[in-house]
């Protein structure tokens, strides 16, 4: 079942908030899901292996280990340090899907 989520980014004196929508993909599995926010819309996928979480979104070829779905400090600066061509919004998206994701269904 589609639910929403909240982002909110921060910029010095400039503050920003919107709300994004999250479709799991596959009703009774917590890895896939389609994410829309802020005019983006990507396929998000998280697994795990034996040492850490990851996620995937084919979208736009990322692939990375997150320390966990709700560290949004840590999975913030990955995403901005190894993809600098994703804008901040859709980072905040990211991070904060993965967030929202933990605290309602997984």
């Amino acid at each position: 079942m589609e639910f929403t989520y909240l982002c909110k980014w921060h910029a010095g004196t400039t503050a920003e908030s919107w709300i994004g929508t999250i479709c799991p993909l596959m009703p009774f599995d917590c890895t896939d899901y389609e994410i829309t926010s802020h005019g983006s819309c990507f396929h998000l996928v998280i697994g795990e292996h034996c040492y850490s979480k990851y996620i995937y979104i084919p979208t736009w070829n990322i692939a990375m280990d997150i320390s966990s779905m709700e560290d949004r400090f840590w999975n913030q600066e990955h995403l901005m340090r190894n993809h600098p061509e994703l804008s901040p919004v859709d980072v905040i998206s990211i991070v904060e899907a993965l967030a929202a994701i933990k605290k309602h269904t997984c």
